[in-house]
């Protein structure tokens, strides 16, 4: 029988086992170095290296922060694409319900257009392959649907309009993804321009918008609407600050252990130094976004309304490999001009003393979203994607052929979902749920389909004014004198 001196003389044969065999594989250098090679030359098993490699190398940076990041080949790819504002694809919008991809809409004049392709289409197959049955994401949708410019990928489509089956070849292009996705008038005077990112072309496409604006009208008051946006490129943030802030301007600076104190200042005339400006922020709002309020704040050139930012003071630095991954890390800390970071805090055990503002840019007005005071059935509707699939319907039916030949302009204008629709809908897709009470509850779903509609019909900018029409934050932004 064992006893506690046999397990004890159990235990020392190991011991002398791993002694004896103790520094004949220890190179010299680092211990990740040796580690590494110990498990490549060593290990009982066949192991897929790469995949092991990425594991480990996402394993030390999460314990830096919460941004710093190993990006495999792939994820590198789709992170740059984003922010360049451009990537070679066939040009749809879609959307997945119930394991199927619906066409929302085919953007204007790319190659899925000139096709043919229509908003409720159902891709059933790609390159004569059926979708798979379980595990549909939008990650596989994306790498199935893009490739190299000139490449062709075969669609097979479901046309539930006609009740038939279509084949499409599709050649590939260069599609350009908008940053600033939605410029217009909300009342006589007052211009709302949302952006969405910070990439290669906001600097530009934010330019031009507000060009176009003026040229409808005059503009006395914009509002400038950074909701959601996770930001992005800092020079593209402050090219925008330019626009606002008269004369040299601090717009922020950075410091970092290893990056001495750099500066960032306007210097240049822009475009709207002289009218009432409001900034729109919430809790997605990050990074180059909160550069951009905090810059707007500090100087006193804006007032801000809201929601509370997110509060990323961080600034990251891609370093690229030759096979195509990345590791972006965090080198350094960015300061609003009066010296303050506004970073949110991830750990306590930092050697670095912070001056912190409580985390994330603070609105001068607070207002909460719409959708927090949805009523719940309008929540189990968009949850289930019942909205969604029934503005397909609706989208596919001659009525709204009709519609749309009538115009985007007037669709804004004019169109209301009937209420004994929306009822009806209610009753049959979610009967679990009490009806919506008040009027604002029912003004509310009816918005949400109408945005569902209107994209559907005239594609994304129509989509996200018809979410603007309906927004309390857009509405007390009109409100403030």
């Amino acid at each position: 029988m064992f006893t506690r001196f046999g397990w004890l003389a159990l235990g020392l044969a190991g011991g002398i086992f791993l002694q004896q065999n103790r520094g004949l594989t220890g190179p010299q250098g680092s211990k990740m170095n040796w580690i590494r090679d110990l498990v490549q030359n060593r290990y009982v098993d066949s192991l897929d290296f790469d995949s092991l490699e990425t594991v480990s190398a996402q394993a030390l940076l999460s314990e830096l922060d919460p941004f710093s990041t190993y990006l495999p080949p792939v994820e590198k790819q789709a992170a740059d694409e984003v922010l360049e504002g451009n990537f070679d694809g066939i040009g749809v919008e879609f959307n997945l319900l119930n394991d199927s991809i619906r066409v929302v809409s085919a953007l204007p004049g790319g190659p899925s257009d000139r096709q043919g392709i229509r908003s409720g289409d159902r891709i059933v197959q790609i390159d004569s392959k059926p979708l798979p049955s379980r595990g549909l994401t939008n990650e596989w949708v994306l790498k199935n649907l893009r490739g190299p410019r000139g490449s062709k990928v075969r669609l097979g489509l479901y046309r539930p309009s006609n009740n038939r089956m279509l084949e499409y070849l599709i050649v590939r292009e260069r599609i350009e993804i908008k940053s600033v996705d939605l410029a217009w008038h909300p009342s006589p005077g007052v211009a709302h321009v949302r952006i969405n990112k910070f990439g290669e072309q906001t600097h530009r496409e934010f330019c031009e918008a507000l060009k176009k604006l003026k040229s409808v009208g005059p503009v006395r008051q914009l509002l400038l609407d950074l909701r959601g946006n996770p930001g992005g490129y800092l020079e593209s943030a402050v090219a925008i600050a330019d626009e606002f802030l008269g004369g040299r301007k601090l717009v922020t600076y950075t410091l970092g252990q290893h990056q001495p104190r750099r500066d960032y200042y306007t210097s240049r005339d822009g475009m709207f130094e002289e009218g009432d400006l409001i900034v729109l922020i919430d809790q997605g709002s990050a990074s180059a976004s909160e550069i951009l309020a905090g810059a707007l704040r500090d100087h006193k050139r804006a007032r801000l309304i809201g929601q509370r930012s997110f509060g990323k003071a961080l600034v990251q630095q891609q370093f690229e490999r030759g096979d195509g991954s990345a590791v972006r890390l965090t080198v350094a800390r960015y300061y609003t001009p009066r010296g303050l970071s506004i970073q949110t805090p991830y750990r306590i055990n930092t050697k670095d003393s912070l001056r912190v503002d409580s985390g994330g840019i603070v609105p001068d007005h607070w207002v909460q979203p719409g959708y927090l005071s949805w009523s719940d059935a309008h929540i189990a509707l968009v949850e289930s994607g019942a909205l969604a699939e029934a503005a397909l319907r609706l989208a596919e039916s001659n009525e709204a052929q009709k519609i749309k030949a009538q115009g985007a302009a007037r669709f804004l204008d004019s169109y209301q979902w009937p209420e004994i629709e929306a009822r009806a809908l209610v009753q049959s897709m979610v009967p679990q749920q009490p009806m919506p009470q008040s009027r604002e509850d029912w003004d509310a779903l009816r918005g949400s389909f109408k945005a569902q509609f209107g994209r559907n019909l005239f594609g994304h900018a129509v989509f996200v004014q018809v979410l603007a029409q309906n927004d309390p934050v857009i509405k007390r932004a009109l409100a403030i004198p």
